[in-house]
This record gives C-alpha cells, structure tokens and sequence, in this order.
C-alpha cells in the first residue's frame, strides 16, 4: 500500500495498541483480530467482572499469537495511566490507539434514564482524552493512527438516541482538530456499522447476508494499515474506497 507514511507495524519492535471500553463487544472483537495478527493489545475497561472474563475468553481462543494486558480502572485516574505507559514501554511501541466512544460496556446502561445514558457517554468520550495526551508523544514517533469508533447517527432520525448523536458527532470534530494539530499521526473516525458476530441471533434478528468483514476485523486493518491521505476524514463501513483502503 503506497503512501507517504509506512505501516507503523512493520517497525523491529513488537507492536502495541490501546483500546479503550475494551468490555464493549466493538472493543472485544478488535481485541480478538489484533491477538490474531500478533499485536499486543492493551485492553482498558471500567467494569473488573467483564474484564475478567474477556481476559479468560481471550486466553482460551486458538490462533491468538499477541498478548492481552488487561486494565481496570477509569482513564482519568493519574495511576491508571502511569500503569499504561509503563506497560507500553515495556511491551514495545504503540502504533495505534482504538478510541471505543460511545460504546456501553456491561452492565448495561441502555435501560437507564435519559441523564444516566448521557453521563456515562460523555464519559466514554471525555475520559480517555487524558490518556490520548499522554500518549500523543509515543504515537507520534512512531507515526501511528487514532482510530475513534464514530457512527452516522447525525444524519439519521434517533429521537430517543440524542445524547449518542451528540457524542458521536464530537468524536468526528475531534478527528479532524486531532488531524491537524497532530500531522504526523492518522487520525479517522469510522462507523464500523452494526454487526454483532458474537451475539445469538433470532428469527427476528437474523445475521446478514452481506460480504462486508466484521466490525472489529475493519477496525484493526485501518489501525495496522490505513494511509496518511485518510486523516481526519469520516468513514462509513459500506463505502467502496473505505474497504479498499482498509486492506493492506
């Protein structure tokens, strides 16, 4: 894939990204893909009961040659990214942060009330923003990408989905400042649409019958291969040059 910045991965140093709400199931099954391609993954989740089974769900899977560093806590807490940076540092050299935005983690908040859903998404955007300072520096030498899990939520009708559009819509202006004001990190936001690869299915939810990769599967091709020229720009799943751009 020709362009003015090469793979960070292909680096000696062993490989390493952040995921933030790495509970969600978008954070999950990007956890999964980057394990398979021999990145090691550092996982970030609020909820120790949901971490601690997706570390012994992750450990059990077959093919998995990377290695999955869980962390606990809130990434506002000083302590918690001291334990990251440390842990990258040790580890190899970041090359991506998957920043999980508007994503629930377990258990789930969709039930609660309007100003619960609205809290606990303006933390899933906000939180992180320390952690991604931190770690601007680290990215930056190695000229890797942010990718924010974003949506089309703003150019669809959500009456009861307000608080996610407006999350979901800050996340796409802060994609395109942070590619500004970061040049030499690829920054995108992409809407990796509504699979559920793990989830059962009903009748009434039946799996879909179209070619596209799995959401966490786009999202990992994007952080290990996405060029230059797609900073700061917004991307949908079903686009054509999106797909194809997203393969190495």
């Amino acid at each position: 894939m020709a362009d003015s910045q090469a793979p960070a991965y292909q680096d000696s140093a062993q490989p390493v990204v952040l995921i933030t709400r790495v509970g969600s199931w978008i954070g999950a099954e990007a956890a999964v893909h980057f394990l398979k391609r021999g990145v090691t993954v550092i996982g970030v989740g609020s909820n120790p009961d949901r971490i601690s089974e997706l570390t012994s769900a992750l450990a059990k899977m077959s093919h998995n040659t990377g290695k999955f560093i869980p962390c606990v806590g809130v990434l506002t807490s000083p302590e918690l990214q001291d334990q990251i940076v440390e842990h990258i540092k040790s580890e190899g050299q970041l090359i991506a942060f998957v920043h999980n935005v508007g994503a629930y983690e377990p258990p789930n908040v969709q039930a609660s009330e309007p100003i619960e859903q609205w809290e606990a998404l303006q933390r899933s955007l906000l939180e992180a923003l320390p952690m991604a300072h931190r770690v601007r520096a680290l990215l930056r030498k190695q000229k890797g990408r942010v990718v924010n899990v974003a949506s089309d939520d703003a150019l669809t009708e959500l009456p009861n989905h307000v608080a996610l559009v407006a999350i979901k819509t800050a996340v796409n202006m802060l994609t395109a400042e942070l590619a500004l004001v970061e040049p030499s990190i690829t920054s995108l936001a992409v809407h990796p649409g509504i699979r559920l690869p793990f989830a059962s299915t009903s009748a009434s939810h039946p799996p879909s019958t179209d070619q596209l990769q799995p959401a966490g599967e786009l999202i990992v091709d994007l952080a290990l291969n996405a060029k230059h020229s797609m900073s700061g720009q917004f991307f949908m799943y079903s686009e054509p040059d999106f797909l194809k751009s997203s393969k190495p």
